[in-house]
Order: C-alpha cells, then structure tokens, then sequence
C-alpha cells in the first residue's frame, strides 16, 4: 500500500508535524504510537503497518494529534473501508444448565441468610433466668422491696453481603478496533470489528490470549486499574497472554 497518493498523504503528515515543532521522538511520545509506525505513515509506506483496518485506526489517531482531517486522507488514498464481519460468539449456556446455576446462586445466599438470621433469633427469644427463685434465696429487709431488675435490649446487626468483585479484564473501545479473544484451550472466543463504545468483560481464567488493534483507542483495565499496554505493543496492535487471574503477560514464543 505504498503509491503516490500515499505518498502525498505521508507528506502532508510530516508537513504538520514539522509546523508543530515537534520531532518524530516527540509525536511519538504525544501519540503513544511507536517512532516506526509515524514513519511509515509519513514515507507513504502504508503496508508496514498491516491491513487496512490497522492502517486506518493508526491514521485517524495520528492524524487527530496533528490536527489533520483523517477522512480525507483516506478518501484521497483511497483506504478499503472496514467491513463488518460476523463475531463469532461465546458459547451458548444451555438453560438447563443456567438453571441450575441459578438456582445454585439462590441456594448458597438462603443458607447464609439462615446462618445469621437464626443466631441472632434465638438470642432474641431466650426466655430469662427467673426472678421467683432469685427472691426466694435473697429475703428482703422488713419494709424494703425488690426493685425487678431492667432488661437489656438484645442488639443484632446483619452483615451485608460481600460485592461480587469486578471483572478481572476488561477492555473498553472509544474508536474502531480489530481484536482477537482466545480461550486458555486455544478456542476462540471472539473474533472482529468493535465499534466505539463496545465493551468487553472476562473473568480470571476465562481469556488465556488476545490481540487488540488501534490498542491507543482501547481502554484495558485488571480488577478496576487501568493496565498498561507500553509491553506488548507493536505498531499500535497488542498482543498478550493472560495468566489465570486475569493478569497481562507476554505471550510464549
């Protein structure tokens, strides 16, 4: 992907850049994109930088740095536009079996309910020691009377059930982005095009490999915090391993 138009694009790149005052090192670190990505688009040499979905997605990040009109650079190199592709899905549950794993989740939560509930019931009701036996044994004085003695409120406090915990990855897609979601047996979970405003979510040890495209544009956070793609980035495509707590690592060769 390496012509005239191209070539005339990658210049108009490098012509903002330039009047920015910033060097290829400094657009670099602006744009989170590797120096050899920025310089690919500005030779014109499009092809480096993989299919046209990555070229694309590259383009309009940089181009949105330098202030540049991203569409019409692709018109005028005349980029394939992305076409949506059918995902393949997650496997279907069967009801049958979500049923009993619903049922189980009710189950469990009855049970600990009880385990409390009943606890603080008996303490509760427990009838109290009898005074007749206590008045027997200690006679009052001649003109004195017993006072009967005050109970003590029983106080109970339920605890609150734990938070179920957030998903152990999750990746959030503010632009257009390829990616590739792979289950620890090697089986594909998903496999496609996200558009803006996606969002996937996997459980520790349900992800055991992915690759994201355009990653500048994907938001990929561990238990809540914000996880940093700077490792396994390469021409704005992350590829990584997850361990089975749902933690990024690299990938084995």
């Amino acid at each position: 992907m390496s012509n005239d138009n191209t070539l005339a694009c990658g210049q108009r790149l490098q012509a903002a850049r330039e009047q920015a005052g910033w060097s290829l090192e400094e657009a670099s670190v602006q744009s989170r994109m590797p120096i050899r990505a920025l310089s690919a688009l500005e030779s014109g040499e499009w092809s480096k930088l993989g299919a046209p979905v990555f070229v694309r997605g590259q383009l309009r990040s940089y181009a949105k740095l330098l202030g540049v009109d991203a569409d019409a650079l692709l018109a005028e190199a005349d980029v394939a536009p992305v076409r949506p592709v059918e995902l393949i899905t997650r496997e279907h549950t069967p009801g049958w079996e979500r049923f009993f794993s619903q049922l189980g989740s009710k189950i469990v939560y009855v049970v600990m309910t009880l385990g409390l509930a009943i606890p603080v019931y008996m303490v509760a009701t427990r009838s109290p020691v009898p005074e007749q036996s206590q008045q027997a044994s200690q006679k009052p004085a001649p003109g004195t009377e017993l006072m009967p003695k005050k109970r003590e409120p029983v106080a109970a406090s339920m605890t609150s059930l734990p938070k179920p915990a957030p998903a152990a990855l999750s990746f959030e897609f503010d632009g257009e982005s390829w990616v590739q979601f792979y289950a620890p047996d090697g089986s594909t979970l998903e496999k496609g095009l996200m558009k803006p405003g996606d969002r996937r979510q996997f459980a520790a040890g349900q992800l055991g490999r992915a690759v994201v495209g355009n990653v500048s544009d994907v938001r990929v956070e561990r238990a809540g915090q914000p996880v940093d793609m700077t490792p396994w980035l390469k021409s704005n495509v992350a590829r990584f391993a997850v361990s089975s707590d749902g933690s990024p690592v690299t990938a084995a060769e």
